[in-house]
């Protein structure tokens, strides 16, 4: 793609001390000044720390043909000393944010557009509720081909890579997005974090549905206060993003707050408590290999059973199958996949130890106060002698 038609699609203005340059040959984009190859597009995005932007002369150095800069990067290192016979273009613009959205996704043709995106937010649950989705999915009586995108991996119809960040950066994503399209996928069900709603990482991403799991106490050391942690998770809910249902946790009071904020007919409210929510189960039993009940939802009620364990993993079912059922899967065959259900890599995971020892291990990824006690008190009913949790802290960031 041609430089200049990639720019036209770009609706901020963006200062091009260099017309020449335009009419390069676009063949990739980078992020990393060490990591770029011949024709790729550098876009240097402005850290917390340090101005990526400022590297746009290692970029070219290393093959990039043109580069997208910060206003600020570029009054620092201008790029004064490029002779129009370079053929190299040096773009400085304002908003780096939007710009290296707006940029990656029509680089790779508007993947977001061409899939179904279900996105899920919240402090805790949205590993296993992503898992629980995509899995719904594989397993329907018409399995849709699927790609998931979270704090453990990104991975679509085969492939599979170790993430990064629970939410990549926009031009990370949109690669993602569309080399899960070129392999079939039809939908992704992502994990968005605060972090990635307060950056604009999503930008250009209609979700068909959002999920709200939780909001407890994580990342103070970013948002400062719960207000404005709770500000960024409700980005997802705003226009912007969404452009469908959003299924919301009634339990949590800052899930009850975004049920308020949003037209009632737009949302479905599930609760582990409340049985008027429009998902909500009973004759529930809770055992060491799992949960079942019947499960009330608004088409219908239906007997369950899951290898789940605890009262947190039911609020995780509940979101899941809401999301499913709103993507036009059918109850009975839904209810029979959550049966069959693995689990999730480190999410309350049975570690095997030597038989004939009576004990168990669980390993977990429970890093918050609230994550921890939902482990625990899952965990206690269970055992019947001494109970020891191994819990490392790296410490160092949220200081609350």
């Amino acid at each position: 793609m041609k430089l200049r038609e990639l720019l036209a699609k770009i609706a901020n203005s963006v200062e091009m001390p260099n017309p020449e340059g335009l009419d390069v040959t676009v063949t990739g984009i980078c992020t990393n000044s060490h990591a770029c190859q011949s024709g790729d597009l550098f876009i240097g995005m402005p850290g917390t720390r340090v101005d990526g932007g400022e590297f746009w002369e290692s970029a070219i150095a290393s093959g990039a043909v043109a580069a997208i800069i910060s206003s600020q990067a570029a009054a620092k290192h201008p790029p004064k000393e490029l002779s129009p016979e370079t053929g190299v273009c040096v773009i400085a613009a304002d908003d780096m944010t939007t710009v290296s959205a707006q940029t990656a996704a029509a680089f790779y043709n508007y993947p977001a557009q061409q899939l179904r995106l279900i996105g899920v937010t919240g402090t805790n649950g949205k590993t296993t509720t992503t898992h629980l989705i995509e899995f719904l999915l594989a397993h329907s009586s018409s399995p849709i081909p699927t790609a998931l995108l979270g704090t453990l991996y990104a991975r679509w119809p085969g492939f599979e890579q170790t993430a990064s960040f629970t939410t990549p950066f926009a031009v990370e994503l949109q690669q993602q997005l569309h080399l899960a399209l070129k392999a079939g996928a039809q939908m992704a069900v992502m994990e968005v974090s605060s972090h990635a709603l307060a950056q604009g990482r999503i930008q250009g991403c209609p979700f068909e549905v959002a999920v709200f799991t939780n909001l407890t106490q994580d990342h103070l050391d970013y948002h400062q206060n719960m207000d404005d942690y709770f500000s960024a998770k409700a980005k997802l809910f705003s226009s912007d993003y969404l452009k469908g249902r959003a299924i919301i946790n009634a339990d949590d009071s800052y899930g009850e707050r975004l049920i308020q904020q949003l037209p009632t007919e737009q949302v479905w409210s599930y609760s582990i408590q409340n049985p008027s929510a429009d998902f909500f189960s009973r004759d529930l039993s809770y055992e060491p290999t799992g949960v079942r009940g019947i499960m009330h939802t608004p088409v219908g009620e239906v007997s369950f059973n899951s290898p789940l364990v605890g009262q947190y993993n039911l609020s995780n079912l509940l979101a899941a199958v809401g999301t499913v059922l709103e993507l036009g899967l059918d109850l009975e065959s839904v209810a029979a996949a959550l049966a069959q259900f693995p689990g999730v890599p480190g999410r309350m995971e049975r570690v095997q130890i030597q038989p004939e020892q009576d004990i168990s291990v669980i390993v977990d990824y429970a890093h918050t106060p609230d994550s921890l006690e939902n482990l625990l008190r899952a965990s206690r009913p269970f055992i019947e002698g001494k109970m020891i949790c191994v819990f490392g802290c790296g410490g160092d960031r949220d200081r609350t």
